[in-house]
């Protein structure tokens, strides 16, 4: 007889010249073995026969037994709890008696809805979308037969949506498309009473659009010591999302003479913050902020007024030149450590200021009495004038 994937039509034994044999039919998998009786057979000659049997976990070559005047082949628990097909062949020494086969179908009782989901961080885009996979089995874990109805289902914000499947290959699978919301994404399964574990995506917001800045400052004046603040307008995807916290955002700052400086922040509640400290110097700033690879605001630029608006006339007094005091927009002394420049004639120093005056002590060989050229440059300001020294 061929073998076959359909059931035949036979009937229940096999007669040969010594033995009468039951031909095993299509049955459920069990956790008990599974008996091939001999209705008749020669005790005498019983060693010599085999029974051969193969399925999806290789093939085995099994002896009958005799008990109480009752043969038998039985097929053992690791082979006939596994769901499949089972190809048989009877053997005398090296003699086809019979061959057959027949099908190892899964239990009615349930055991388990394993569910797989992934991936399990997606965008609120229209582009993106995450899959949930079921595969439930029986009691003795064996995949579940075509056309199994199952129910796939997700949860999202409060809304529910159940979709009807049926298995293939022991498997049932659906694509969830993302939600053009931020949030968290549940999914389940369920197979007659029994439900899987839930298994959640997270939906994050999708790439980032062009975004504003500005600045807060307490006054205009480049004091190299007051903080600036720059500020995002909310960050938000194409959507309306606000961006996650924590989100890189890099600033840029660029002065007239080409100097560049950067700092970086990250995002809360879709806004950045950066400081940046004054220059010494009266300048214009230009800043733009950046999210790499993804957005970027506008260039903005900030004015910077020097903190004097003149520099007090040098006096010449015991061999000493002073320049003082410098006072700011206040009214008060600039603070300690302001650059100076002196330069009398082709002479030069560098000063730094002390309760805002700065000195230089003259050596009258090199400086005789005489009327020189001073210039003063301090704070963006600059100063030439003739002085007398005498």
């Amino acid at each position: 007889m061929a073998c076959s994937n359909t059931p035949k039509t036979v009937s229940t034994t096999v007669t040969t010249e010594r033995f009468k044999i039951e031909i095993p039919r299509d049955q459920q998998v069990s956790s008990n073995g599974i008996n091939v009786n001999f209705k008749e057979y020669k005790l005498s000659q019983l060693e010599s026969i085999r029974f051969i049997v193969s399925g999806t976990f290789g093939t085995s070559v099994l002896k009958p037994t005799e008990d109480s005047g009752l043969a038998r082949v039985v097929i053992p628990s690791e082979i006939s709890q596994i769901a499949g097909q089972l190809e048989w062949i009877l053997m005398e020494h090296e003699h086809f008696l019979e061959k057959g086969d027949f099908r190892l179908m899964p239990t009615a009782s349930l055991g388990t809805v394993e569910n797989y989901l992934g991936p399990r961080s997606i965008t609120a885009s229209k582009r993106d979308n995450t899959m949930l996979v079921t595969v439930p089995t029986d009691s003795l874990d064996n995949m579940l037969p075509d056309d199994t109805a199952i129910s796939m289902n997700h949860q999202f914000k409060g809304q529910t949506v159940k979709t009807p499947v049926k298995l293939k290959a022991g498997f049932g699978w659906k694509r969830i498309a993302a939600p053009l919301v931020t949030g968290r994404l549940s999914t389940g399964s369920t197979v007659g009473v029994i439900s899987s574990k839930e298994l959640v995506a997270d939906v994050f917001p999708d790439i980032a659009q062009d975004f504003s800045i500005n600045y807060e400052r307490t006054h205009p004046f480049a004091d190299g010591n007051e903080l600036m603040s720059i500020k995002t307008s909310q960050i938000k995807d194409a959507q309306g999302n606000i961006m996650t916290d924590g989100t890189l955002v890099n600033f840029f700052i660029v002065d007239e003479k080409n100097n560049h400086w950067q700092t970086t922040s990250s995002t809360i509640n879709g806004y950045a913050f950066a400081k940046i400290l004054h220059p010494e110097l009266p300048c214009t700033l230009s800043v733009n902020a950046v999210i790499k690879g993804m957005a970027e605001s506008p260039k903005m630029t900030v004015d910077f007024k020097s903190i004097i608006t003149e520099i007090p006339k040098a006096i010449f007094d015991n061999s000493t030149l002073k320049v003082g005091p410098l006072t700011s927009y206040l009214g008060q002394l600039v603070q300690d450590g302001v650059e100076v420049e002196l330069q009398l004639n082709e002479t030069s120093w560098i000063l730094l200021t002390k309760d805002g005056y700065v000195s230089q002590e003259l050596d009258s060989l090199k400086f005789p009495k005489g009327t020189y050229s001073l210039t003063v440059k301090t704070l963006g300001l600059e100063s030439t004038y003739p002085i007398t020294i005498d």
